[in-house]
């Protein structure tokens, strides 16, 4: 039989959920899988943040450094990938500013 490696998940994680959040006091949505959204929870969590506080700063941060990041979704995305690639290995610090910039 053949042993899953990569495949080997509840599926739950894989629906959308839309929440509620408030970004610097502008109510909004963001639609997210369910693993993003427990991602975004134990990193708030580990920051005692709310949800919200988290999201907000992380907006507040792409308004400052990342003026031309147009998809906040993908953008919160990336920030719970790339918070996850650095607790995974905290001694390899990936050096994000190698890939190219798209315009």
């Amino acid at each position: 039989m053949l042993r899953t490696t990569y495949c080997n998940f509840n599926t739950d994680l894989l629906k959308l959920r839309q929440r509620s959040v408030r970004l610097n006091g502008i109510a909004t949505c963001l639609r997210l899988e369910e693993i993003y959204w427990s991602i975004i929870e134990e990193l708030a969590r580990e920051e005692s943040l709310t949800v919200g506080k988290l999201i907000s700063r992380w907006a507040m941060e792409m308004d400052l450094a990342h003026e031309s990041t147009w998809n906040f979704t993908g953008y919160v995305r990336v920030v719970c990938v790339v918070q996850l690639m650095r607790r995974a290995d905290p001694a390899r610090q990936m050096d994000l500013a190698q890939y190219p910039v798209v315009t």
